[in-house]
């Protein structure tokens, strides 16, 4: 319950950087004839994008190289994260203090931000740091992880009625394009996942566990 306050309290502080960040700018551009505010284009109906541009998701079945790459990442995140580098230890040692100044009042300033963002990588994404270092593509690799972790649910975390991989949809209404796909391919993905699944939830309890976020009750 601790280690979830301090998250919420590190997307907080970050919330309200970002919130801070966009005062000044204007709320609208002036309207012109034409523009993007004329009357036209406020009544226009804005296309639905394609499934692939509303999610990283891969929303192709998983194959076995996507899992041995998988695997390959979060086997070094596992690993760096039981034995932290000083360079991590000390962004999360930041980033505990700056939630303690954030607890008091005090917004961030952007470098202190950065440093946020980046001990929640450390935190809870170590992965994509590894992925990084390993000089994979971001975006497939993370598509490839969203697959994997919507096929087997984290054991930290309460499972929810009917596995919690299926995909929520809006009372009343049919499943839209990217829904129906996700539905599929998740389907998919937990009959493929079988053999790997003790494995994928070992090293996701690790490298996804809330316990890692810094909490700024443990400063040194």
């Amino acid at each position: 319950m601790r280690a979830r306050t301090q998250f919420r309290l590190l997307c907080v502080v970050l919330a309200s950087c970002a919130g801070l960040a966009g005062c000044g700018r204007n709320a609208t551009a002036p309207p012109s004839e034409g523009g993007e505010n004329s009357a036209a284009a406020r009544n226009a109906q804005p296309a639905e994008a394609v499934p692939e541009q509303q999610t990283e998701q891969k929303l192709d079945p998983l194959t076995a190289n996507d899992v041995e790459v998988y695997l390959k990442v979060m086997q070094a995140a596992a690993e760096r994260v039981k034995k932290a580098q000083a360079d991590d230890q000390a962004t999360l040692e930041a980033a505990k203090k700056i939630l303690v100044r954030g607890a008091a009042g005090r917004v961030p300033t952007p470098d202190e931000v950065k440093t946020l963002e980046r001990a929640n990588l450390v935190a809870l994404f170590m992965d994509q740091i590894i992925a990084d270092e390993m000089k994979l593509d971001g975006r497939t690799y993370r598509g490839i992880a969203e697959a994997v972790e919507a096929a087997v649910p984290n054991p930290v975390y309460p499972v929810p009625p009917g596995g919690g991989s299926a995909v929520p949809l809006a009372p009343g209404e049919p499943p839209s394009a990217l829904e129906t796909r996700l539905s599929a391919v998740n389907a998919a993905n937990r009959t493929f996942l079988v053999p790997y699944r003790a494995e994928i939830q070992r090293l996701v309890s690790l490298v996804r566990n809330p316990s890692n976020l810094p909490k700024q009750n443990e400063l040194k």
